[in-house]
């Protein structure tokens, strides 16, 4: 972000200013401190700019006077420099640090008039700032997330990054934030207001646990920093029974602070398909077409309880306990309908119900250590986390003809992660990086009326890494290289280990002030879960199957990227050619017996794919800005001599743009447009897709309550066809899902931290609040 009030009266030369900010009591970077430079003696402001992540502040292109400079940032009192004299040319570094003292007054009540920008390019990711979003005030994490260029949620929950669903989700740079339940169940039950930005990393570097291969998003949480007891409550009703509500509770009293939360969530959504497959048999062409009209039911309970403990400066403890209750309700009726093409016999109708209830209880404790020592940067965190949940799954299923049947079965998992990772500062701005992770993972299914079924997996996994960053002049690095030990058994004669290394390589040059290209390469690993080998069969749909398979291997991604930036007042542009290349790929194939569709996981053979990103930031002025992206995509499927298809290649390109309008005292506005072309995937395609999205918040109450509308697919237009061929068959399905849906959420805030005073306007003009944070 930059700010400017008039030009110098000089001509700006190449003469700068550096520094770094910190707070006091721990010497910790302050990111998006605001640093502005007067002109003397006028006192005119000259420029202005944020910290980084780093504390580390530029002002570049000032002609050679002197100059004042200061410092702001919410909750900490301002620092004004004394008189500096630049000379023509010089490039002035700051040897200490500036350090920011704490104050004590509190402030409230938000009118900014001065916002961070929506996107920034680190070397080895995209942070986008979502806390202002209007979807954050009232929406669910996965809401926010849709808003995100490169990312893409699914009806159904699932997130995709540039139109591949292998990804990781990460919660603070860590997995065990989303332990025991699928990324998709947890995020759709966390607030967004939670949310102060999320990173998206299509090239990861060797710190990250190398699963993934489309790459990873990780989600950081909002600290809260204010002293005293603070909290939130909020409510939220949908269209067609959709309700919830939250509350979130703080005391932090300096040594000892204290954090609690309880969600409670009640949706029913509609998922109704149609499905239409020609079958070729010895001597003739069978249809088969299917309606369901399926609804799905989703309650759930959600308790936390943390504390963290501050031994001294150098010395954290922390720990937490998480209780997710979550019951849901399956309920379909499905009609059949069977001919012959060459008969003139009446076409076979039937008819059936399945209702399946499953019944859910997770406990998730956490722990944490962070010892920091007296250099700046020098810190070692260890990070422990186990889950142990159990899920109950009731079937009763009546069918016209063979009438009622039922099953039953448990399932039962224990995952647990141990993470341990230390960072050496390594002369002015470079560093070294290890770490080492342990995770293990054990689920059981358990049929007690055919214990023949019983089906056990196991995954362990170790992870050992070694990173160097750094910077020198214009140039920038990160080189790292990670090993990973799995093992992988079932009691189902599937058992694989094997030793692995993943090498990543980041790279950047700034070519000018506002022109900066980056290089990156990494490599990941896919491994075969618990649902692709599990060979339990889904009794819901007699015709449409689903079965493990237990010959599956691990397959690897390949990731190079270029990235050229080019940033100007109001202007920030970028574009990233990047290709993926995938051997043994793990896809889902689908094929015929009997009369009945199976789908099982298989190793296919190959999958590439180059794409071409273009992403354009523009602030138009101090309320209205639009992010567009467009990415097109040649994909290109080679199956392998077992899989029953032919070679599969296309073009297709999606693209997205949001807008966003903060217009002070009134609404923030925010539409999003989403069009997916026809996408080819290894059996098949899928059909474009075109969707527009709106939301609206607003504060109200002097700043103490928010009301917010969010509405998904205003104009019920988007689309899910699938169209797919094998051996002997073709099919389509269309999928119905409720996607017009409208939330309405109110959300209240409480404590000290909101009871004060009114914020005042800086000199710099820019305006900060409390909920800056």
């Amino acid at each position: 972000m930059h700010l400017y009030a008039q030009d110098s009266a000089k001509t700006a030369t190449n003469s700068g200013l550096n520094g770094i900010v910190v707070e006091n009591e721990h010497q910790k970077p302050l990111e998006y401190a605001t640093v502005s430079i007067y002109s003397l003696p006028d006192s005119l402001l000259v420029k202005g700019t944020i910290t980084n992540r780093k504390g580390e502040f530029e002002l570049a292109d000032l002609a050679g006077l002197s100059y004042y400079y200061k410092i702001e940032y919410l909750g900490f009192e301002s620092y004004s420099s004394k008189p500096v004299l630049l000379k023509e040319n010089e490039k002035l570094l700051l040897s200490d640090p500036l350090v920011l003292h704490a104050d004590t007054q509190t402030i409230t009540e938000v009118e900014v008039t001065g916002n961070r920008d929506f996107a920034r390019i680190e070397l080895d990711k995209t942070v986008y700032n979502v806390s202002k979003s209007p979807v954050s005030d009232g929406g669910t994490i996965n809401e926010v997330l849709a808003t995100i260029p490169k990312l893409n949620v699914t009806a159904n929950g699932g997130i995709q990054l540039r139109g591949s669903s292998d990804v990781k989700i990460l919660i603070d740079g860590k997995l065990s934030g989303l332990l025991g339940m699928s990324p998709g169940d947890v995020l759709s039950n966390m607030p967004a207001a939670d949310v102060d930005r999320v990173e998206v990393i299509t090239s990861p570097s060797a710190k990250y646990d190398a699963s993934g291969s489309a790459g990873i998003v990780n989600i950081i949480m909002k600290k809260e920093r204010v002293k005293g007891f603070n909290g939130n409550a909020s409510a939220t009703i949908g269209t067609i029974n959709k309700h919830s509500g939250r509350t979130a509770l703080s005391l932090r009293t300096g040594k000892l602070n204290f954090s609690g939360s309880y969600s409670y969530q009640d949706n029913w959504s509609g998922r109704d398909y149609e499905l239409s497959r020609l079958t070729k048999t010895e001597t003739n062409f069978e249809v088969l077409k299917v309606s369901a009209d399926a609804d799905l039911g989703n309650r759930s309970h959600i308790g936390q309880f943390g504390m963290d403990y501050l031994i001294n400066d150098k010395n954290t403890m922390s720990c937490s306990v998480t209780n997710r209750n979550v019951k849901q309700n399956k309920n379909g009726f499905y009609k059949y309908f069977r001919t012959l093409i060459t008969s003139s016999t009446f076409p076979n109708e039937t008819s059936r119900e399945s209702a399946v209830d499953i019944d859910l209880t997770s406990w998730v404790y956490n722990a944490s250590y962070i010892r920091k020592f007296d250099r700046k940067g020098q810190e070692l965190s260890f990070d422990a986390a186990y889950t142990n949940n159990n899920a109950e799954n009731y079937g009763n299923y009546t069918d016209e003809t063979e009438g009622n049947t039922s099953d039953f079965f448990n399932s039962d998992r224990e995952e647990a992660i141990v993470q341990l990772d230390y960072k050496q500062p390594v002369g002015d701005a470079g560093s070294i990086e290890t770490g080492y992770l342990y995770r293990t993972n054990e689920i059981n299914f358990d049929e007690p009326i055919d214990l023949s079924t019983a089906f056990n997996y196991k995954e362990s996994i170790h992870g050992l890494y070694f990173q160097l960053s750094g910077e020198k002049g214009n140039f920038g690095y990160q080189v790292g290289l990670r090993s990973e030990h799995s093992d992988i058994k079932t009691n189902d004669s599937y058992s694989d280990h094997y030793l692995d290394f993943f090498p990543s390589l980041h790279l950047s040059y700034k070519l000018s002030g506002n022109k900066q290209v980056l290089l990156t390469y990494s490599k990941m690993i896919y491994r075969p879960d618990s649902g692709m080998l599990n060979p339990f069969q889904n009794l819901s749909d007699p015709e449409n199957q689903k079965l493990g398979r237990k010959d599956l291997g691990a397959y690897y991604t390949h990731m190079p990227e270029f990235t050229f930036i080019y940033k100007r007042d109001k202007i920030t542009y970028t574009t990233n050619l990047y290709y993926v290349y995938t051997d043994n790929i793990i896809n889902q194939f689908r094929w015929v017996k009997d009369d009945v569709a199976i789908v099982t996981s298989e190793n296919l053979g190959s999958k590439y794919y180059a794409g071409v990103d273009f992403n354009l930031e523009t602030k138009f002025n101090k309320w209205w800005s639009i992010n567009s992206y467009l990415s097109g995509i040649y994909q290109k499927f080679t199956p392998s001599g077992e899989a029953h298809f032919s070679t599969n290649d296309d073009f297709g390109f999606f693209g997205k743009l949001t807008s966003t309008m903060r217009i002070p005292k009134w609404f923030n506005f925010q539409t999003t447009l989403r069009y997916d072309s026809d996408m080819p995937v290894a059996q098949g395609s899928y059909d474009q897709s075109f969707q527009v999205d709106f939301a609206l918040g607003k504060r109200i109450m002097k700043g103490k309550a928010s009301i917010s509308l969010w509405i998904y697919d205003v104009l019920n237009s988007s689309k899910y066809n699938v169209n797919t061929s094998g051996d002997r068959f073709t099919q389509r399905i269309k999928y119905n899902f409720e996607n017009r849906v409208a939330n309405l959420t109110f959300r209240y805030y409480f404590g000290k931290k909101y009871s004060v005073l009114k914020s005042k306007t800086h000199g710099s003009g820019v305006q900060h609040s409390e909920k800056d944070i």
